[in-house]
Formats: structure tokens, C-alpha cells, sequence
């Protein structure tokens, strides 16, 4: 297992491999670890030379201290690893969590970053300029189902000792939010990974519902593309936010597919990956 020493001295795992130009993959989370979208992009194994790592704090990372639990901070760790690897730039892929790292990296390291793929993201955490969009794309029966599970996991859950199974069914209602039409989801449950029981989890819990990076997104100025699921709610609102304002974004909706489109239209979303990536 690969690993590097970062500035301030965490040692993080990382994987690198195939052939092409470099694309470096952001991971959802908080409870996760690379090793999700190395299996994922399997079948875009032989188009790039790909680059994955865990976050400090998560998977086989080391440990760092918790006020660096932060998606400027891990943006940063990436731009060392370019660099440990002797990359003088690359394209940025991400999905979910990810996407903050991804627009982080293109905000600090401008002249590093190609080109940005955000699979299901969004550039907002914050509850208020969320809950609009995201009500008018989930839809009435979908939110009363989501608000039907916050209130079971209200009931059985809030009052335990954190534990994985916790963040699991704490995790129920936004599931809601981004579920796959219902002939996949078995196929979604299936293949999707359990959590990891990351270091960094809780801490990026509590942040990521402060973070708003909309008003930094005009200073991108690399190629993006925009793709997500008409069924994710949450990322159709974020969708939205990343088109309007990134002058450079081409926009793809998947139709009824959540947030998992690597799982649920492998074929559409890895031809769409491998064009742009490709400068195509």
C-alpha cells in the first residue's frame, strides 16, 4: 500500500495506476474510503492514469488533528500528491462529499487543475438556500417519506452512543433524497459499500452544513462538467448552483437516476466521463 507524508506530517494512503492523463478521484463520505470508486470505475480502468487516496482521517489514512478536518486543508493534501507524483497538473473528478474538495482545488490550485468532473455534487451545504430546490425536486411523497424517516430515526436512534450502525439510520432520510428508481435499488443497496468508521466522520458532519462555496464559483475558469440524477434531489439543487455559477460548465441530467450513476447508468455516465476527461 502506497503512502506519502503530507507537509504537516499525516501519512496518507493513496492508489495510482493505469496509462493517459492523470485524473485524480474525489470520494464521497464522510464514512468512506477510496476504495468505493476504484471499484466503481472499474470499467474506465485503461482510459487515464487514475489516482485515489483516502482523506486524512479516513480509510487506511493516518489520523491528523480534527481543526484540519477541513475541505481546504484536503484540497491541499491533493496538490501534494500531485506534486509527490511529479504531475504538473490534472483533471479533478468527484462525486458527492467530493465535490467540495474538487471546487476547493480549483479555487487554490488553479494552474494545477485541467479540468473538473462533479458526478453529484453540490457547492452548498447550508440548510436554507438548499431547502427550496431541494423541495421542489423531490416532491411531495418523496418528503414525506424522507420527513417519515427522520422521525423514525428521532425515535430509536438520536438518544444512542455513536456507532456505525447510528450513522446509518441517520443517513435514512437523506437515502430518501437521492434513492434510485425502485427496480435498482436492490442493485444499489447491493453494490454500494458499507461505511468506514473514518476518523474525520463526525467532525465533517457537523461542518459540511456551514460550508457555501457559491459565491467563489466564478473564479473557476477550467473546463467542468456537470452531472447528476434527476432522482438526487439534493444534487439537482446543487446541479443548479454549480451551472449558474461556473461560466464554463456543461451540464448533463441523467433522467430517473439518483446518486449513484456509476451503479444505476454505468454506460451513458462512463461515455460522458471519458469524453470530457479526454478534452473531447
Amino acid at each position: 500500500m502506497p503512502t506519502f507524508t503530507t507537509s504537516d506530517g499525516v501519512e496518507l494512503r493513496y492508489e495510482a495506476f493505469g496509462d493517459g492523463p492523470p485524473v485524480a478521484v474525489l470520494q464521497g463520505g464522510p464514512y468512506n474510503s477510496c476504495d468505493s470508486l476504484i471499484r466503481d470505475l472499474g470499467p474506465m480502468a485503461g482510459s487515464f492514469s487514475w489516482i485515489f487516496h483516502d482523506y486524512r482521517g479516513s480509510g487506511r489514512s493516518g489520523s491528523a488533528p480534527q481543526d484540519t478536518y477541513r475541505f481546504d486543508r484536503i484540497a491541499d493534501d491533493l496538490d501534494e500528491l500531485r506534486q509527490h507524483l511529479g504531475h504538473s497538473s490534472m483533471a479533478v473528478l468527484a462525486h458527492s462529499m467530493g465535490g467540495f474538495v474538487a471546487v476547493e482545488y480549483a479555487l487554490r490550485h488553479p494552474d494545477a487543475c485541467d479540468r473538473l468532473a462533479l458526478v453529484g455534487t453540490t457547492p452548498c451545504g447550508k440548510p436554507g438556500p438548499m431547502a427550496l430546490p431541494l423541495l421542489r425536486a423531490l416532491g411531495p411523497a418523496r418528503t414525506m417519506k424522507a420527513l417519515a424517516m427522520a422521525a423514525r430515526f428521532l425515535v430509536l436512534w438520536s438518544w444512542r452512543r455513536p456507532s456505525i450502525e447510528k450513522v446509518q439510520a441517520s443517513s435514512a432520510p437523506m437515502s430518501v433524497t437521492q434513492e434510485a428508481r425502485r427496480e435498482l435499488r436492490a442493485k444499489v443497496a447491493s453494490e454500494r459499500m458499507p461505511p468506514v468508521d473514518n476518523d474525520n466522520g463526525a467532525h465533517l458532519m457537523r461542518v459540511m452544513p456551514g460550508i457555501d462555496l457559491r459565491p467563489e464559483l466564478p473564479r473557476i475558469t477550467c473546463p467542468v462538467l456537470v452531472l447528476y440524477g434527476s432522482r438526487d434531489a439534493v444534487m439537482v439543487a446543487g446541479g443548479q448552483m454549480h451551472a449558474h455559477g461556473i461560466a464554463n460548465a456543461t451540464v448533463v441530467v441523467l433522467p430517473d437516476v439518483g446518486h449513484e450513476p456509476f451503479i444505476e447508468a454505468p454506460d451513458e455516465t462512463f461515455a460522458r466521463l471519458r469524453s470530457f476527461l479526454a478534452g473531447q
